[in-house]
């Protein structure tokens, strides 16, 4: 989500749409509009014009560095890291995914259940849901939410290409405050927050991965994000050494 990074099918309002006149344009579906309000909550339009951004920061409370790169026009990212001293490169080009060592070694997967996990990856990295015409996804209004003395939105997403996952989006500010993957391989909940305006943008800074017995998993967190080109060749799979 930028990380940011991350962003419907609800019932229509067919009566009110009914009840005007014939020019009047039916309000957007519950959870569309939940969506939108985040995109404007965040950025709005400022999204739209760029091209893709860069994020560093750690992981594993500071074990693991790490250095992304992605695109908001198609699917294609990378993450490069490094733990003590070994550093490994991982990325995914909307077709293949791909892991490299630095002793030239590259592992290569295409296989169907492979690139259902990188597209939802690569999906909830960027906020796909911001961009629905570039990375399409059905949307569905589920219940809100009261937590924490804060009250939410939930929203299933599920993006072509990948699997369905759980958004919470808070009521009051519209930033996303937790997404819940429950059909991962270990089932997941991510929880956002910190939030820091960054040239136009509202990015969180803290993410917090918790197993469904409330354990953390992992702990990340942003030190810079900026956003400009990218240049699309470094999604694709280097050649082994």
């Amino acid at each position: 989500m930028s990380r940011a990074s991350t962003r419907t099918i609800a019932a229509l309002l067919f009566a009110s749409s009914l009840a005007s006149a014939g020019n009047a344009r039916a309000p957007a579906p519950k959870a569309e509009a939940i969506v939108a309000a985040a995109k404007l909550a965040t950025g709005g339009a400022a999204w739209d014009k760029l091209q893709g951004c860069i994020e560093e920061g750690t992981h594993d409370d500071g074990a693991v560095s790490y250095r992304t790169r992605f695109s908001l026009r198609d699917y294609g990212m990378r993450i490069d890291s490094e733990r003590s001293g070994q550093q490994r490169s991982m990325g995914f080009n909307g077709k293949v995914r791909w892991q490299s060592t630095a002793d030239g070694k590259v592992d290569i997967v295409s296989d169907p259940a492979a690139i259902k996990e990188a597209t939802l990856t690569n999906y909830l990295s960027i906020n796909g849901f911001f961009f629905p015409d570039r990375f399409p996804a059905t949307f569905k209004y589920l219940r809100s939410a009261e937590e924490g003395g804060k009250s939410f939105d939930v929203v299933e997403i599920s993006p072509k290409g990948g699997r369905a996952l759980e958004v919470w989006f808070n009521g009051r500010s519209h930033l996303i405050g937790r997404v819940v993957d429950t059909y991962g391989s270990p089932a997941v909940r991510v929880e956002a927050s910190d939030y820091r305006k960054v040239d136009g943008l509202t990015v969180a800074y803290k993410l917090e991965v918790f197993t469904p017995d409330g354990a953390v998993a992992d702990r990340g967190v942003l030190t810079s994000f900026h956003c400009g080109a990218i240049d699309s060749s470094i999604f694709e799979p280097p050649a082994a050494k």
